[in-house]
């Protein structure tokens, strides 16, 4: 008998070596459906991350700074969000790789430009996916109501604030203590307020020291305050805010009476100045 192989001996052989090569090529691909599924499922929940955080800062800043009321969809928002996240790396392999390799296996999907087999998510991630876009979306919904109660909140605040301003630029900033208190608040509002990459406990703590050094300063919080510890009349206010505004007065324009009172006012006599 000759010792070379007969044909069918050969063919057995190759087709070994065919369905070797055909297995590795298959386990390769579902390799890189897995990692490709698992890629796309962490972006995806990179984002839903990033838009509870924001909401987490937003919160925290509108409920304990500002005395607000987040939205009831709030904790809803947290809880769907925790939901479509509960599926674990190790789950998403699973449900990728999932299925035998059989010998009798198709040939792969058609390749890409590098002639490498194009790589499709799975229904079941397809399924996850919308899951976690359905709870951003549900989230970045009570961020941007939030953010409209803030936002009330910061014009209510730049209110009073740009009033004490006001009377402070009018009386010569004699009080630089509480001036240094407004300065600070109107950066608060208006610089740190919605930035929610900052720390929401920082804020809250600078917020809460701020109004406690407002509230030490009621009477100089606007001019109304101030007119009413003074019991100053509204012809006497209105010639003082003339004045402030570098506006010429005569003596036959300011009655006697005004006179008297901001001579009685330490911090009207000292920024008032009447000349004859």
């Amino acid at each position: 008998m000759s010792s070379t192989q007969s044909l069918p001996t050969v063919v057995e052989a190759l087709e070994d070596k065919v369905k070797t090569h055909k297995q590795a090529e298959n386990t390769q691909f579902h390799v890189s459906v897995a990692k490709h599924n698992i890629n796309e499922v962490n972006s995806e929940l990179d984002d839903l991350i990033e838009s509870l955080e924001d909401l987490r800062y937003y919160k925290t800043v509108f409920e304990e700074a500002l005395d607000g009321s987040a939205p009831t969809m709030t904790n809803s928002a947290g809880q769907t969000a925790k939901k479509a996240a509960e599926a674990t790396q190790g789950e998403l392999l699973e449900n990728a790789q999932s299925g035998e390799i059989t010998d009798d296996e198709g040939e792969l999907g058609s390749d890409d430009d590098r002639g490498n087999p194009k790589v499709e998510l799975t229904p079941e991630i397809e399924k996850q996916i919308e899951q976690i876009q359905s709870a951003k979306r549900q989230a970045d919904n009570v961020i941007e109501q939030t953010g409209r109660q803030i936002e009330s909140k910061q014009e209510k605040w730049n209110t009073k604030v740009n009033a004490a301003e006001e009377l402070q630029k009018i009386l010569g900033g004699q009080n630089r203590d509480f001036s240094r208190t407004l300065n600070h608040m109107h950066n608060l509002l208006n610089e740190e307020l919605m930035d929610s990459s900052g720390s929401a406990s920082n804020f809250v703590s600078q917020w809460k020291n701020a109004v406690k050094s407002w509230e030490k300063h009621q009477s100089l919080q606007s001019f109304d305050d101030f007119q009413k510890k003074h019991d100053l009349s509204d012809s006497t206010v209105e010639d003082v805010k003339t004045l402030s505004q570098s506006r010429k007065l005569t003596l036959a324009d300011v009655s006697l009476d005004s006179v008297e009172e901001m001579k009685r006012v330490d911090e009207l006599e000292s920024a008032v100045e009447l000349n004859l």
